[in-house]
């Protein structure tokens, strides 16, 4: 009976250290949405490490069955090789560095004999500090992390589970088991406790976003409309030119210089105003194009435009609206200091695919971070919804989307294909 429970208390630990370690696994790498994938890769890390400790616990065996649990943990994870490697030596090493520290404590403070069990739990509990303090350090979006009140308070309520513990290992008395039973309840409280914290997160995150998609899908849709005013209104000039004409060929005739002149400026003017930079016939894509390139226009921006699509394309207006609205804004405001602005536009539709490039001139480095553009502004809390609510609508195709950065310019690079 005291292996099965030896087995089972090795076997729940290892689980816990790998749920700690996916989560700092998303602070070096991007999480693939392969699920099975990830599942097979962390129940492999958990057989070996579990195998090893229970049946040999050699020193060097467990430092090499973790250095290879964590390696097989980087398999379904998306990055550059060297950011997997930073990943598999700073979690190995923290780990040590915390279980030698641990076991130093409770062997010679404490001079108490049977501390592996409770050892390996308070180590967990140190393991799951250091996470959080890593998570909150590299955060791509500090939006996502807990305000720093609540994050303090989270950080003191794990501390003090952590000195509760130590009290109770200071008792003599209580059984290795006892020990064990209540360092993990300790422990298993703060995993639920994170969990809930970050589902609460994830929601109002969502709400936020789904605000802010409402709201500038609206935006768009009363432009959008605008557009189609102009568009309207261009057709009735075409109508109309023939009496345009007419009427100038008259005044022509009777030698009316004067008057025609004023009478071609004011047709000028009016067809000024409502020409559209974009028109392909795909009401869309003209009305999102023309609202965002005449305000990048309006902004000093050289604006060259290449678009070959069906009008019948069958993508929803809407979220044409989102990517092409967000990622031309992000463009406009690139070229907020540069000396000669320009956004460059190409779109076709090929294969059943429609491609989109846009690239623009910039003067500030641009952070990219596993091919995800992190917003250099100050407050971030406020920025970068853009770029995920355009993820948000591409998830729902077949789809890539691909930054590159070339000395002074900036290019997206867009697929979709309905799935």
């Amino acid at each position: 009976m005291r292996e099965i429970y030896k087995f089972i208390f090795i076997l729940a630990t290892e689980i816990v250290r790998i749920v700690i370690t996916s989560k700092f696994a998303v602070s070096f790498m991007d999480k693939s949405e392969e699920y099975i994938k990830r599942i097979l890769a962390y129940s492999t890390s958990v057989v070996l490490t579990t195998t090893e400790y229970y049946f040999f616990n050699i020193s060097w065996l467990n430092l090499l069955s973790t250095l290879v649990g964590l390696i097989i943990i980087t398999i379904p994870y998306y990055g550059k090789l060297k950011k997997k490697i930073q990943f598999v030596l700073y979690v190995l090493s923290i780990s040590c560095i915390l279980d030698l520290c641990v076991y130093a404590l409770l062997s010679s403070t404490f001079d108490y004999e049977n501390y592996s069990t409770p050892a390996s739990i308070l180590s967990l509990f140190f393991l799951l500090i250091v996470q959080l303090i890593t998570k909150r350090v590299l955060a791509k979006n500090k939006s996502e992390e807990l305000s720093s009140p609540h994050w303090w308070r989270y950080i003191v309520s794990l501390v003090t589970c952590i000195a509760a513990s130590l009290v109770v290992i200071m008792d003599k008395s209580i059984s290795p088991w006892s020990l064990s039973a209540v360092c993990g309840a300790f422990l298993f409280i703060n995993l639920i406790v994170v969990y809930l914290f970050e589902d609460l997160i994830k929601t109002k995150q969502n709400e936020y976003e789904n605000l802010i998609l409402s709201d500038q899908a609206r935006a768009y849709e009363k432009e959008l409309s605008m557009q189609q005013e102009n568009v309207d209104a261009i057709r009735a000039y075409r109508h109309d030119m023939k009496h345009h004409l007419l009427a100038m060929r008259v005044m022509n005739k009777e030698g009316k210089v004067d008057e025609l002149d004023r009478y071609i400026v004011q047709v000028s003017e009016d067809l000024s105003e409502i020409e559209p930079i974009a028109y392909t016939g795909n009401v869309g894509v003209d009305g999102v194009l023309n609202y965002m390139l005449q305000k990048a226009k309006y902004n000093g921006i050289d604006v060259q435009l290449h678009v070959v699509i069906p009008e019948d394309l069958d993508i929803p207006v809407f979220d044409m609206n989102i990517i092409l609205g967000n990622l031309i804004e992000n463009a406009i405001e690139a070229n907020e200091c540069v000396d000669k602005p320009r956004i460059d536009i190409l779109m076709k539709y090929v294969k059943n695919a429609l491609l989109i490039e846009i690239s623009n001139t910039h003067v500030n480095t641009i952070d990219l971070i596993n091919n995800e553009m992190v917003s250099t502004k100050q407050d971030k809390t406020t920025h970068g919804y853009g770029i995920r609510n355009v993820r948000k609508v591409l998830s729902k195709y077949e789809h890539s989307l691909v930054f590159e950065e070339n000395e002074d310019i900036f290019v997206v690079r867009v697929m979709l294909r309905k799935k």
